[in-house]
């Protein structure tokens, strides 16, 4: 079960450096919680909030590249973040946006024949039932089987150009999906894993919303910020696992 002690030794990371964890994602977490909060407010009025919620999340994802490429030299270099913002490195920032952008290609390449597989494969089971809750669970663990795992697998496969980006070592795609070929099904019970960690963090999200909405919103956001940082410390720890052969502490 490596793909588990995988992901126990990256959530370890992320709250065994709680305090460098906030100077690094801190900002990140404000701006989650505003932008919530601001596209609730936004859906009950007019277009000024909604161009305000754009502004956020355009801020939200320069600040994830920020926080991501930090927290990867964090661990990987044990480059200090500051005392209540880590460093800004924009060379390693672009190298890292255009790694990610290459391997959204990848991934997108991969994924649309697959989804086009399961909308062919739906039809005659949409057809065949007129309940809709049989064919509804049949069809997720379809597209499930079909196109997230296999979407999974590849992007753990090819991981490892991401925290070399933002460590200044570069690699290629082809070099990540070689050194990464002994995973196995390591990668696929690490995608089940992190799948069912982000359902019981979101679960209570519900419950909240009965007793105030604000607060349901702050706790989505607040879980959002974890299910990052606990990602991005995944993929700097498959860089350390299987790029500098560091043994697992899990």
């Amino acid at each position: 079960m490596q793909g588990l002690a995988i992901f126990i030794h990256a959530v370890r990371m992320v709250i065994g450096n709680f305090g460098q964890t906030l100077r690094i994602g801190g900002v990140a977490l404000a701006v989650m919680v505003a932008l919530t909060l601001s596209q609730e407010v936004g859906s009950r009025a007019d277009g000024t909030l909604s161009a305000a919620a754009f502004l956020l999340s355009l801020a939200l994802m320069i600040v994830g590249l920020w926080v991501a490429v930090a927290w990867h030299r964090f661990i990987l270099i044990e480059e200090t973040p500051g005392t209540m913002l880590p460093a800004w490195n924009g060379a390693a920032i672009w190298a890292y946006f255009r790694a990610s952008f290459k391997l959204g290609l990848v991934l997108a390449l991969l994924i649309i024949p697959l989804m086009l597989i399961v909308a062919l494969a739906i039809f005659p089971m949409m057809g065949a039932r007129a309940d809709a809750a049989s064919p509804g669970l049949a069809v997720g663990m379809l597209a499930f089987v079909v196109t997230l795992l296999p979407a999974a697998y590849v992007f753990y496969r090819l991981s490892p150009v991401l925290p070399g980006a933002a460590t200044d070592r570069p690699m290629t795609l082809r070099e990540a999906w070689y050194q990464t070929a002994t995973g196995g099904w390591t990668f696929v019970t690490l995608a089940l894993t992190t799948l069912v960690a982000g359902w019981a963090l979101d679960a209570p999200v519900l419950a909240l919303a009965q007793i105030s909405l604000p607060l349901a919103l702050i706790w989505s956001a607040v879980a959002q910020w974890l299910a990052f940082l606990v990602g991005a410390s995944i993929l700097t720890t498959l860089y350390g696992h299987y790029i500098e052969k560091r043994e697992l502490n899990a």
